[in-house]
């Protein structure tokens, strides 16, 4: 695989700000609350790779 440093950056980025959002929402209320939204944005996070594989796959069967 090769990556870019403008890919990798951007996923840096989007990871810090999920993380503070984590931080402060637990911050703000209760740590079950951040600890929600934390498992909500991995499984979006999950969903989302799984469907660029899925159609990563496609594109490199389809090119056989």
């Amino acid at each position: 695989m090769n990556f870019n440093e403008a890919a990798v950056f951007r996923w840096v980025v989007i990871v810090g700000i999920a993380g503070a959002a984590v931080v402060a929402v637990t911050l703000l209320t209760r740590p079950l609350v951040g600890a929600l939204l934390g498992l909500v944005l991995v499984i979006a996070g999950c969903v989302r790779g799984y469907r660029w594989a899925v159609q990563r796959w496609h594109e490199l069967g389809a090119k056989k």
